[in-house]
């Protein structure tokens, strides 16, 4: 039992009193009994000797039982014994290994007793290092979340360093608390939001500068996209000049400017309780970038490249606001009072603000340029630009409306352009009918202008002549390129296709009326051009006043309205050629008379020949000659027109021929000269009945009227019968010879031939005193005749009109009378010689009273006017 002692077991209840006792050994004595778990607990519970004692007790109550049995049965009890001997000697040998195996669970034991402290030892030392272990687990991710930080800070990644900061502090960080690093981590942590901060204001400034300088690309991006978008017809000139650099077709404005940082910027200000003051700063500086963007630059010279970046710029800018406004307004939470970063009242405000320097901008500028192809490429381009940021919700009805101002500064510009182009024209023009040679060249004048030949052009026609020279297609092709120039200014200003079509035609009127009516004019009045010029600008004025319905067909197609309608508006301007065409047939009159003026004043009249002259004047030939070639070179003009000229002709020729024949240089005619005058008075009715049978409404001219005037004149002093006028002048319901002869006349004539007979009775003292009485006679009632004739013409109930037509009765011109012959307001001036110291006057104008002097010494004045009855008054 002794050799048991050192054996070690888990520790159990060890036995306090005599059943325990009792209860082990049961155990023992039992098969289920485990020998090794009850000495385990006898030793344990340092109760040896009792148990001892207890075991000695029942080993002698077994010993009394074995000898009880052995005495009942005793030869059991011997072989019991016997096999007990055998058992004894087995017993010895387990003993001897049970003392092995002691010594050897000692020695064991003692090892596992080493064991077992290093074990604790080791426990201990696990426990240290599961402890920190566990310390370094709660301490490594505050590390690593603070290098994850450092990481983010240095990639510039401040808005997830801030959201990583928040999660260090308020999550890891309590969880160490009590470490010296913790604590200085935690110090360090406002300057780490400062400079968050900074860095994220800084990032913001960064941006501010990138999108100032890509606003024009920005702008450029956004206006090409809205061109695309609202299918933009550009002129290829303008597209090309408002396009410098390629641009990705299905790319937009956005894709050009990164705005995280602004995002960020709001964000990690929101985060730090400072977006108000982000806000604010935010709205400063883009005001004061708007007021940058919206002022043109300091190398502004109004070039389209200049007015491109300005309005690139503008776009640019605001395509930036929008993008903000609607970006960050998503990014506010829902529910809150957010606004965001803008709002759209201050953006509005940044666009008034723009609105008013863009039309003082384009107001100025447009005002002092003077090239329409450039208005018309900023007109183009201001479209481009309120297609943009109307797409972007901004009003530009202001904008529309300052285009509609510049519209009249460009018609004046076009206008001044197209008369410039007018007198080159004009002064490159031969005045010669065009001539084709080929069928291409036919085309090409068929083309330009719509005309087409009489008789139907084959190839054996060629060559072709046209009626009008070459400025006629050219003139026409102005005007059609005039009002394209015109449709493309009106177009797409949100006009109606009625108003744009009244605003080219008001244009071209204003073209027709006031620039080519101005340039024609001057052309005509040119004292250079020769009468076919002057004929060939009349016929070529003739077409284009005729290709004027053309026109409007032309313009009713590039407006798109119907030009058939009986409400379809017509050019008034069209008048400009009927008015330069009169001027044209005045000038032509003009120069022809003046021709004839000039003939006739160079020729010399012998009045006072011994017989008359069988031959006609030399000077009426060639003025005849003169006028008959002109009117020659004019057949291609209308009729009317043709006979208007030849009756002014022919008028002026014939008052002409009556104002040599009554006029003052000659004192002296005798009825020889008077004959001879008629000889020329025939030839110019030869003359006029040529006219008449090629124009037979010249039979009801004026012209007609004086040469009668003048033929009756002529024959009465040829036959002598100044009596026969007197007499019949006298019965006012008689039969007249000479009805169409005022006594006004047949008197001054009569004194002339009076004054040579005088002449003559000095030098031959042999006149007839009775037919110089009857001469004296003549005259005198000649004399009372034309004052009742003046006096009934100047009655009150006599209109102006008379007084204005009553010149051609009295009128007994001077060398300049025939030059005015053609001139209705000018003035008839009519003078009768009565002597040496009388003289009577009459002077009669529609706008002035007549005055009537009788003479030096006593002056008489009458006075008519239509609205007061005719005073005499004389003086003393």
């Amino acid at each position: 039992m002794s050799q048991l002692q050192g054996v070690t077991a888990q520790p159990q209840l060890a036995p306090s009193n005599p059943m325990q006792h009792d209860h082990l050994l049961h155990e023992l004595e039992s098969n289920e009994g485990q020998l090794g778990a009850c000495l385990r607990a006898v030793y344990e519970g340092e109760e040896v000797e009792a148990f001892q004692n207890s075991l000695a007790n029942r080993i002698k109550v077994h010993e009394k039982d074995i000898e009880r049995m052995c005495n009942k049965n005793y030869q059991g009890f011997i072989e019991s014994v016997s096999e007990l001997l055998k058992v004894k000697a087995d017993a010895g040998k387990i003993k001897k290994k049970v003392q092995e195996a002691n010594r050897i669970i000692s020695e064991s034991g003692q090892q596992l007793m080493k064991s077992t402290e290093e074990l604790r030892q080791y426990h201990a030392v696990q426990k240290n290092i599961l402890g920190s272990i566990e310390a370094l687990g709660l301490c490594m991710p505050v590390l690593e979340l603070y290098g994850k930080l450092l990481e983010q800070m240095s990639s510039k990644q401040y808005y997830h360093a801030l959201k990583t900061l928040e999660q260090l502090e308020h999550t890891f960080l309590p969880r160490v608390k009590g470490y010296t690093f913790t604590d200085l981590l935690s110090d360090g942590i406002p300057q780490l939001r400062e400079n968050i901060q900074k860095e994220s204001w800084k990032e913001l400034t960064d941006f501010l500068a990138m999108v100032r300088e890509k606003s024009e690309f920005i702008g450029e991006v956004a206006m090409q996209q809205a061109a695309r978008n609202h299918n933009l017809e550009l002129a290829q000139e303008v597209r090309k000049a408002l396009t410098s650099s390629p641009i990705d077709p299905e790319g937009c404005a956005q894709d050009v400017v990164d705005f995280s940082p602004v995002y960020r910027g709001l964000h990690i200000h929101s985060v730090l309780g400072k977006k108000d003051h982000f806000t604010e700063d935010y709205r400063t500086q883009r005001k004061s970038q708007v007021r940058l963007a919206i002022k043109p630059h300091g190398s502004w010279s109004g070039e389209i490249e200049d007015y491109k970046k300005y309005f690139f710029n503008i776009v640019g800018f605001f395509v930036v606001e929008d993008t903000i406004l609607h970006t960050c307004q998503s990014l506010t939470h829902k529910g809150t009072d957010d606004e965001g970063l803008v709002t759209r009242a201050l953006v509005h405000d940044f666009w008034y603000m723009a609105v008013s320097e863009l039309l003082a901008v384009l107001r100025a500028n447009s005002a002092s340029c003077t090239d329409y192809h450039l208005i018309l490429k900023v007109k183009q381009l201001v479209v481009w630009f309120c297609h943009t940021l109307k797409g972007y919700g901004f009003e530009v009805i202001k904008l529309n409306e300052v285009l509609l101002e510049m519209r009249d500064h460009y018609d004046e510009l076009l206008m001044k352009a197209w008369g410039e182009s007018f007198k080159q024209i004009f002064d490159m023009d031969t005045y010669s009918p065009i001539v084709v040679a080929t069928e291409s060249e036919y085309a090409g004048v068929t083309e330009v202008f719509p005309c087409q030949a009489k008789s139907p052009v084959t190839k054996q026609s060629y060559p072709v002549t046209f009626p009008f020279s070459a400025m006629v297609p050219q003139v026409y092709s102005q005007l059609q390129e005039f009002v394209c120039q015109c449709t493309s200014y009106a177009d797409q200003l949100d006009l109606s296709q009625t108003d744009i079509d009244e605003c080219v035609r008001k244009t071209v009127n204003l073209l027709l009326s006031r620039v080519l009516s101005e340039c024609l004019a001057k052309l005509i009045q040119r004292e250079s051009l020769t009468i076919p010029y002057l004929t060939q600008i009349w016929v070529n004025l003739n077409h284009l006043e005729g290709a004027c319905i053309n026109l409007e067909k032309f313009i009713a197609e590039k407006t798109r309205t119907d030009s058939e309608g009986v409400s379809a508006p017509r050019l008034y301007g069209v008048s400009a050629f009927q008015e330069a065409k009169h001027l044209t047939e005045r000038k032509i009159t003009e120069k022809l008379c003046a021709k004839v003026a000039e003939v006739l004043d160079g020729a010399t009249y012998n009045w006072l020949p011994k017989e008359a002259i069988s031959a006609t004047s030399d000077y009426l030939g060639d003025c005849l000659r003169y006028v008959t070639s002109n009117l020659e070179t004019m057949r291609n003009m209308p009729s009317d027109a043709l006979i208007s000229l030849t009756s002014t002709l022919l008028l002026n020729l014939a008052t002409a021929m009556e104002a040599i024949l009554l006029s003052d240089k000659n004192p002296r005619v005798n009825l020889a000269g008077i004959a001879s005058f008629g000889l020329d008075l025939q030839k110019c009715e030869e003359h006029l009945r040529e006219c008449e049978e090629r124009m037979p409404s010249l039979s009801a001219s004026e012209a007609k009227k004086v040469f009668t005037r003048l033929r009756e004149l002529v024959n009465m002093f040829v036959q002598e019968d100044w009596s026969v006028y007197v007499t019949e002048f006298q019965d006012p319901h008689g039969q007249k010879r000479y009805p169409n002869v005022t006594p006004k006349m047949v008197y001054n004539l009569l004194f002339k031939v009076r004054q040579d007979e005088k002449k003559k009775h000095k030098v031959t003292l042999n006149r007839s005193t009775s037919k110089k009485a009857l001469m004296k006679m003549i005259l005198r009632k000649l004399e009372e005749l034309s004052q009742e004739s003046m006096r009934d013409r100047l009655t009150p109930e006599k209109s102006d009109s008379s007084l204005a037509s009553a010149h051609s009765d009295v009128s007994l011109g001077t060398r300049d009378a025939g030059k005015l012959g053609t001139s209705s307001s000018a003035t008839s001036v009519s003078s009768v010689k009565r002597g040496k110291d009388r003289s009577m006057t009459l002077k009669a104008s529609p706008s002035k009273p007549m005055t009537l002097k009788a003479s030096p010494s006593k002056p008489m004045t009458l006075k008519a006017s239509p609205s007061k009855p005719m005073t005499l008054k004389a003086s003393p």
